[in-house]
């Protein structure tokens, strides 16, 4: 994973994001500049969460684990 804009998934963490399609309700070359995005993981239309590098994205990842323990 390189170092510098890492964008992921606010719900689910995944790097798998997207431009949306027409199909999910997107519009060719819009959609990134409004900063909307589709996660193919979860599948819904979401604003990433932006990380300068690996270590903060990993920090999130962390964090998002030992909520889900939390709020089982």
């Amino acid at each position: 994973m390189s170092s510098g804009n890492i964008k992921a998934c606010p719900r689910c963490g995944s790097l798998r994001i997207r431009a949306p399609s027409l199909r999910e309700g997107g519009i060719p070359g819009t959609s990134e500049v409004a900063g909307i995005y589709y996660c193919e993981k979860c599948r819904k239309k979401i604003v990433p969460v932006v990380f300068d590098d690996e270590k903060q994205y990993r920090k999130f990842l962390k964090g998002r684990q030992y909520k889900a323990l939390i709020f089982k």
